[in-house]
């Protein structure tokens, strides 16, 4: 049969009440791993629900007005697209532009690099050629950062629309057509698989147009089995066999297959992880389609199921509707709500506090924008809109000048070391200099006795690597320390070496543990290796205990080792301080020294990201090294 060709397999318009409990599902799991990943690391399978929804109801349209006396208009579709989600937009840039300034300046500089690409639609190719990763982003993320979401979908609607308009013109079959998309989405899942990198980033994949293609061509592919009739609608694309064996079974299967995709959503958006092989190289495929099939019974003309009259109800339509209002605004607000330097938990009331502003900004978003600018040709004479295209325009005025404004030091961060000057490099060289020498340690070297090689021998060697003395006052140690790290401990490099003049530090922005001992080898090399270890390493994404044993017992077990826990903005905090809690405790000769408690309530410590630290914060994270090591 031909594509559409036939009034009877033209889609009808309706509104299935079921899928408005599915938006809301997708957004509460999107809004929710970004309130807090560390509880909720599967929520960005909202996103993926969202896409499969986007990829059936565009196609369905399109194909209605491909099968109509009016016809489709391309210019018209992407026009109305645009003049939906632009003013929005142009609002969440403006109003977050001013909040930042006024309450977060670090912010504003992140989103300064972001306005042109999210007003764009290029978002997510921007992110790709800068490799910037969405789920281990350095420092604070950009509050437009979710817009990368609209760069996939406009994509998406300049294309697919040309392609169905090529099938329409050549009279192709709703068999071959479905069965392409289907190709098409599987092409788009197994090439993620293939460009995942476990020991990399995913920001490439993760973003690119290419591989979350497969999720709006798995609804695109339902929308032409079925017509926007149902599952069963589909089952005439099969073989007649199949087919009617399907039938017979049809009545008691649509309950099985409603709750189990249910199911399987629910427990894919609480399991899932971004850091792991299974989200793309199986898990956003899954979840696709478990969506369309959801879709696919919700659709039924039958009676509802069961899940569809849980997902029907009213108060779930009406929150539907500003479903993508509270995709815009949630973000951005949640990151001017909870500043990363924030160091205590919020309370339960807290929370619902926050929430509550989400969706007072977001049923102010709907109202204005998207039941006004975006439908001035439906809504009477332009000028009863003026308001609101006053604000558009001071809007527009606004995410101009965060383009062009230099930002200067507002942003309030830490400063980099590359900015000292040759004087500053001098006199803390200097510095470091009188300390080691205020600071010499005091040993008993039997290396040409007769107690050379004898247990005597061991014991004062062991007796020189712990009994440290401490200068009453410069505070210096002789302790005899070597520190392998990532940027947070290079943040105190000059106060560490005040305090420790015996000590060695070898610090790299963005280490992960699995560089550690290779870290730890070149310091043995070069012979920096100190009576103690300190590992401050896990702060840069997800570590295992295998990780971490390895860096304990890269050290010899006759030296002290202590790991440091982490204190960052992240998903993976608790996670690896659990981690290096656990596997700690199993060695005698290593100590857990818990940054993390020790900075709780310090906001003062840090810089805007909540993770390096400022002078005060670098004093107080060597004088804990100093009280763990010595004991004072």
């Amino acid at each position: 049969m031909p594509f559409l060709k036939n009034a009877e397999h033209t889609p009808a318009p309706k509104r299935v009440a079921g899928l408005d409990g599915l938006r809301v599902l997708a957004i509460a799991a999107v809004v929710a791993y970004h309130a807090d990943q560390a509880r909720f690391p599967g929520g960005f399978i909202g996103v993926t629900v969202f896409f499969v929804l986007a990829g059936y109801l565009t196609t369905l349209s399109v194909a209605r007005k491909l099968s109509s006396d009016e016809g489709f208009s391309y210019p018209r579709f992407i026009g109305k697209k645009v003049a939906r989600l632009l003013p929005s937009m142009l609002a969440v840039v403006a109003v977050t532009a001013v909040l930042a300034l006024a309450f977060s300046p670090a912010l504003l500089t992140k989103e300064k690099a972001d306005v042109v690409p999210a007003l764009l639609f290029f978002q997510n190719v921007h992110y790709i050629v800068r490799k910037v990763s969405y789920f281990a982003a350095a420092g604070l993320p950009s509050p437009l950062t979710h817009f990368w979401y609209l760069g996939v979908l406009m994509q998406y609607y300049l294309v697919w629309p040309l392609l169905l308009m090529g099938a329409w013109k050549i009279n192709a079959k709703r068999r071959a057509l479905t069965i392409v998309t289907l190709i098409l989405a599987i092409a788009s899942a197994v090439c993620m698989g293939i460009l995942f990198d476990p020991s990399g980033d995913t920001a490439r994949i993760y973003y690119g147009p290419d591989t979350r293609a497969g999720e709006l061509l798995v609804g695109s592919a339902l929308a032409l089995a079925t017509l926007g009739k149902g599952l069963s609608k589909g089952f005439e694309l099969l073989p007649e066999g199949v087919a009617t064996a399907l039938r017979v079974r049809w009545g008691d299967l649509r309950q099985v297959v409603a709750a189990l995709s249910f199911a399987g959503i629910c427990a894919l958006a609480w399991f899932s992880n971004g850091y792991t092989a299974f989200a793309y190289r199986g898990g956003i495929a899954l979840a696709a389609v478990l969506t369309a099939l959801l879709i696919g019974v919700l659709a039924e003309d039958e009676a509802p199921t069961v899940v569809g009259r849980v997902l029907g109800i009213r108060p779930l339509a009406y929150l539907s509707q500003r479903s993508f209002a509270v995709y815009l605004w949630h973000y951005p607000l949640l990151l001017i709500m909870n500043p990363a330097t924030r160091t205590t938990a919020i309370p339960w009331w807290g929370w619902v506090v926050e929430i509550l502003i989400i969706l007072a900004a977001s049923e102010i978003s709907f109202s204005v924008f998207e039941k006004g600018v975006a439908a001035l040709g439906e809504r009477g004479p332009l000028g009863q809109q003026k308001p609101v295209l006053v604000f558009e325009a001071v809007c527009l005025v606004v995410a101009t000048a965060v383009c062009v404004v230099p930002m200067g030091d507002a942003a309030n961060t830490r400063p980099q070391t590359e900015s000292m000057t040759a004087e500053e490099r001098k006199a803390q060289a200097e510095a470091v200099a009188v300390a080691k020498e205020a600071a010499q340690k005091e040993t008993y070297d039997l290396a040409n006795t007769y107690f050379k090689d004898t247990e005597f021998a061991k014991a004062v060697e062991s007796i020189n690597a712990t009994n440290f003395s401490v200068d009453a006052e410069t505070g210096a140690t002789d302790a005899s320390v070597t520190l392998v790290g990532d940027s947070i401990p290079e943040d105190a490099s000059a106060e560490f070496y005040e305090i420790f003049p015996n000590g060695y530090m070898d610090a790299k922005i963005g280490r992960q543990m699995t560089a550690g001992v290779e870290a730890y080898e070149e310091c043995k090399a070069a012979g920096h290796e100190g009576d103690v270890v300190v590992w401050s390493i896990a702060d840069n994404g997800w570590i295992t205990e295998d990780q971490v044993r390895a860096l304990v017992e890269c050290v010899d077990s006759s030296k002290k080792v202590y790991f440091l826990t982490c204190r960052c903005p992240d998903a993976w905090q608790d996670a690896n301080n659990e981690i290096i809690h656990n596997v700690v405790a199993q060695y005698e000769n290593a100590t857990v020294i818990d940054w993390y408690a020790e900075s709780e309530g310090h906001d003062e410590w840090f810089w805007n990201d909540g993770e390096h630290v400022r002078p005060e914060g670098a004093e107080a994270y060597v004088k804990m090294l100093r009280r763990y090591i010595t004991g004072r």
